[in-house]
């Protein structure tokens, strides 16, 4: 899960390293790109060229697997417990991590010709029991062009040890919990009786590498989308850290603790361009999930999976991963629920101004209002609750048309839901200080109030 990390911030670092050694351009042939480097003339490092040749300026989607590998497993690729997929852009500085929920109903080759359906997350162990001749990433990539249609440059794989250990040399990360969670049975080898309970409070927590594991983890009382959720948030509060951290400084020990903990195809020569892109897309950034386009399925064997609503994925896949715009996804008149869009930004007219361009997206103006946050404070963080029985699927539209990231769309706290009142609208979308939400351009006219 957090390989995402390595790529946008310990890449960073190799390239520091790369600089402080004086690394000569003779080492690293092939895809040059060009950049001044202290000073100096132009010199060549591998990925991108950025002096305008398009033929080296294609997208980066990078494979990312978090599997359930532990130390009595050896080098074996075990049970996939993530799956992500990066996206970098070149041209236009940007990037993206799409999670794909694992237990995702999907087609996967037969070794001997034609498809059966089984969860993405079983085709790794699949390859290496079976014997497939492309082995098990070259299985995996498979799979994820031939369901979602995109074409994998590179993959990197890490494990729960690499996972900590990433988190640990960062000095621990601090996490912004929305709501509680709670497993009594949590337990990090899954022995029998070998219990670790996990309680985690709602506001900023700071955690270590065990903390952070247990916190994506969990699944006591939540399902495959809230896991992506604190996944996501785990990446972001990780970022934030990396960007916090003095890089140079700290370069040969992240370095060092990139080359031990993940396993990837991505070569050193390789890495230098893709830390160049990294300090060019940190903020441009966006994660998004493909739970809100699945639903649960119990199959005849008793097993709980999930069915993919395969044309709302796939335009999905379109909007993150081309360039081309996706078509407007407009809700249905069964999930055009009423929004209270509230103003916790403090700037005049705000929340109006958002519902106007809900509008011109096609929301139902009938079910939009705009106010002030229901808990009259100012709000740091853009937010999405649900309330109730509310729509989820409804709620990632909504951010997907705002911006907000999916790890900001939840459900109401008790508290929040007793503030909100009897009669609040089941959707209520938060507008906080941490985005521009005025450039926003609706088509409709404005509205007033809020």
């Amino acid at each position: 899960m957090l390989a995402i990390v390595l790529l946008f911030t310990l890449a960073s670092a190799y390239l520091s390293l790369v600089v402080v050694t004086k690394a000569e351009a003779l080492l690293f042939p092939g895809n040059p790109i060009r950049l001044p480097v202290l000073g100096q003339a132009s010199r060549v490092l591998p990925g991108i060229d950025l002096s305008g040749d398009t033929s080296s300026q294609a997208r980066i989607n990078v494979l990312i697997v978090g599997i359930d590998r532990r130390p009595s497993d050896g080098p074996t690729l075990t049970r996939t417990d993530t799956i992500e997929i990066a996206t970098i852009d070149p041209r236009t500085k940007s990037a993206s991590i799409m999670g794909i929920p694992r237990d995702l109903i999907v087609k996967i080759p037969m070794l001997h010709g034609g498809t059966y359906e089984d969860r993405v997350n079983t085709p790794l162990v699949v390859a290496q029991t079976e014997h497939y001749p492309q082995g098990p990433i070259g299985l995996m990539e498979e799979v994820i062009q031939n369901n979602f249609g995109i074409k994998i440059d590179h993959y990197v794989v890490i494990d729960f040890s690499g996972f900590q250990k990433i988190i640990d040399g960062l000095g621990g990360i601090d996490v912004n919990v929305p709501t509680e969670v709670y497993d009594p049975y949590y337990s990090a080898s899954e022995l029998p009786g070998d219990y670790n309970p996990q309680h985690f409070y709602p506001g900023v927590q700071h955690m270590n590498g065990a903390t952070a594991l247990a916190y994506s983890r969990i699944r006591f009382s939540s399902d495959d989308l809230d896991r992506i959720q604190r996944q996501q948030r785990v990446i972001f509060a990780t970022i934030a850290k990396a960007k916090s951290l003095n890089v140079l400084k700290n370069a040969p020990t992240l370095w060092a603790n990139y080359q031990s903990a993940v396993q990837t195809d991505i070569s050193d020569p390789q890495i230098p361009g893709l830390a160049l892109l990294a300090s060019q897309v940190q903020s441009r950034l966006q994660a998004v999930s493909l739970g809100p386009y699945t639903q649960p399925y119990t199959t005849a064997q008793g097993a709980d999976v999930l069915l993919g609503n395969w044309d709302a994925i796939h335009k999905e896949v379109q909007a993150v991963f081309t360039d081309q715009q996706a078509p407007a996804q407009t809700p249905t008149p069964a999930t055009n629920v009423r929004v209270e869009v509230e103003n916790g930004a403090g700037i005049n007219g705000l929340a109006a101004h958002v519902a106007d361009y809900l509008e011109s997206k096609g929301y139902a103006r009938a079910e939009l209002s705009a106010g002030n946050p229901f808990d009259k404070q100012p709000h740091a963080t853009s937010e999405i609750l649900t309330v109730g029985s509310a729509s989820q699927q409804t709620a990632y539209l909504l951010a997907n048309w705002l911006g907000i990231a999916p790890a900001n769309v939840r459900k109401a706290t008790a508290s929040e839901t007793t503030q909100l009142g009897a009669g609040s609208a089941p959707i209520v979308v938060i507008l906080g200080t941490d985005q521009d939400f005025s450039k926003l351009a609706p088509t409709g006219t404005p509205s007033s109030g809020g």
